[in-house]
């Protein structure tokens, strides 16, 4: 119990300090558990559960699409929201149709995202660096030495 206590702490505290592209990319890791699950589920047809991850996959999903800032991502903003879109629309389409090969679909189009999100926070975190690093001793202009 208390290892549930102390791994909820942890995490909360980690979306909570996590700047933004870093909560997109675990956005997305957390949806392609989901719907990896999901297929799982759904396979062994323990739909009650598949329907559970399904809708936590279209909760994130659907955050994600209202939180596209589309004046500063402009054309970006905009495929995304086509994507997301397309993949809420297709998980729809799993509850009625049985179709397992939407979640192969989806799970391989987030992944994707998530691999250029990763690339976009890596080199976020490299420039930030290298800003940090030719900032003065102190960060307040001051020099610090003689």
């Amino acid at each position: 119990m208390m290892q549930n206590h102390a791994l909820s702490a942890y995490q909360k505290t980690t979306v909570e300090t996590a700047d933004p592209v870093a909560l997109v990319i675990m956005c997305h890791e957390r949806t392609i558990r989901d719907l990896e699950a999901a297929r799982r589920f759904h396979g062994d047809r323990q739909m009650p559960q598949a329907y559970d991850k399904i809708r936590h996959a279209q909760d994130i999903l659907t955050e994600l699409l209202v939180g596209l800032d589309y004046e500063r991502g402009g054309i970006i903003a905009g495929n995304l929201s086509r994507l997301y879109n397309f993949m809420l629309r297709e998980l729809i389409a799993v509850n009625s149709q049985k179709n397992t090969r939407v979640y192969e679909v989806i799970v391989k189009m987030l992944a994707e995202l998530k691999d250029a999100w990763s690339e976009i926070h890596r080199q976020y975190s490299q420039e930030a660096i290298s800003l940090k690093e030719q900032q003065p001793l102190g960060g307040s202009g001051y020099q610090v030495t003689g």
